[in-house]
C-alpha cells in the first residue's frame, strides 16, 4: 500500500490520547537564595562595599604614615567635611562650581550637536568637524585658561570658555560616530517619509544613536568636572574667589589638609552622584529598557 494511502487510512491512525502533566513547582530560586547573596546581587550594595574598603585602606595608610600634616585619615577628613558642610563653606562652594560648570557644559552640548548635524549633512559640514576635532580634541583644556583670562578677563566667562572647550569635542566626535553606525535601513527610511535637515537628526539619527550620545555626555561630563576643578585652582589664586577649586586651593596654603582632603571628597562624591543618579538613570529608563544597551 502506498504511504499516502496509510497515512489518510483511518484503520492504520493512531489512537488519540491526552498526557495529563503535573504542574510545575512554584519559582522560589530567589527566596531560596542565602540572604547575604541577595543582597550581594545588588550594585549599590558592592559599590558600597567598594568605598568601604578604599576607606579602610586610606585610614590605614594614615595610620602608618602617622603624620597629618602630609596624610589626613579618614575619619579626620570626615571630621573636617562635616564641620564645613554644616558651617555652609562646601555648600556655596560647591554651589559655585555647579552654576558654572552647567553653563559651560550646556554651551559646549549645543555647539557639539550643531557641529555633528552640519557634519552629517552637508560635505563641507563633515570636513569642519574633522579638521576641528583633529586640531582641537588633543588640546588641554586648562592650557587655554591663561588666553581666556586675557581675553574675557578675570569673571565666570573665562571658566565657561575652557569647559566649552573641554565638552565640545569630546562629545562631538562620540556624537558623530554614533550617527555613523546608525543602519541604512533606518536612514532609508527617513528619506522615505520625506524627513530631511534638522527634523531627519532628531526623528531618525538621534534616538538611534543614543547609547553614543549618552556615552559622550558621560565622557564630556568627567572633562568639564576635572577642568572646571584645575581652572579654579589657578583661577581663584588670581581672583580672589571660586568654587571648590579655590576652597582646595585656599586651604592649602593655610596648611589644612584636613579640609583639603574634605574639599576633594566633595569633587568626589559630587561626581558619584552624577554618575549614579543622573546618567545610570538616564540610561536605565531609555537605552537599557528599549534594549539598545545591556
Amino acid at each position: 500500500m502506498p504511504i499516502s494511502s496509510t497515512l489518510t487510512d483511518p484503520a492504520h491512525a493512531r489512537p488519540e490520547y491526552e498526557r495529563v502533566l503535573e504542574p510545575l513547582p512554584p519559582l522560589t530560586l530567589a527566596a531560596t537564595l542565602p540572604w547575604h547573596e541577595r543582597l550581594y546581587g545588588h550594585s549599590a550594595v558592592r559599590k558600597a562595599l567598594i568605598l568601604l574598603l578604599l576607606t579602610l585602606l586610606w585610614e590605614g595608610a594614615a595610620r602608618w604614615a602617622d603624620n597629618d600634616l602630609l596624610l589626613p585619615g579618614a575619619w579626620a577628613t570626615a571630621q573636617a567635611f562635616a564641620e564645613e558642610l554644616f558651617n555652609g563653606q562646601l555648600p556655596a562652594r560647591a554651589a559655585l562650581s555647579l552654576s558654572v560648570l552647567l553653563k559651560g557644559y550646556a554651551a559646549g552640548v549645543l555647539l557639539a550637536f550643531v557641529l555633528t548635524t552640519a557634519a552629517v549633512s552637508t560635505r563641507f559640514g563633515r570636513d569642519l568637524l574633522s579638521t576641528l576635532t583633529a586640531m582641537f580634541n588633543p588640546l588641554p583644556a586648562i592650557a587655554l585658561l591663561p588666553l581666556a583670562m586675557l581675553w574675557f578677563g578675570l569673571g565666570e566667562g573665562s571658566l565657561v570658555f575652557v569647559l566649552i572647550h573641554s565638552v565640545l569635542w569630546a562629545l562631538a566626535v562620540n556624537m558623530y560616530s554614533g550617527f555613523l553606525t546608525v543602519s541604512e535601513t533606518l536612514r532609508m527610511a527617513g528619506r522615505n517619509y520625506g524627513l530631511s535637515g534638522l527634523r531627519y537628526v532628531l526623528a531618525i539619527l538621534v534616538p538611534a544613536a543614543l547609547p553614543a550620545i549618552l556615552s559622550g555626555l558621560r565622557i564630556a561630563w568627567a572633562f568639564a568636572w576635572r577642568t572646571l576643578i584645575a581652572a579654579e585652582l589657578v583661577f581663584g589664586a588670581s581672583s580672589g574667589k571660586g568654587g571648590l577649586g579655590w576652597y582646595i586651593f585656599q586651604n592649602r596654603n593655610e596648611l589644612y589638609t584636613d579640609k583639603v582632603f574634605a574639599g576633594l571628597a566633595a569633587v568626589v562624591l559630587i561626581g558619584l552622584l552624577v554618575e549614579n543618579l543622573v546618567f545610570d538613570t538616564l540610561e536605565r529608563v531609555t537605552v537599557r529598557r528599549w534594549g539598545m544597551q545591556r
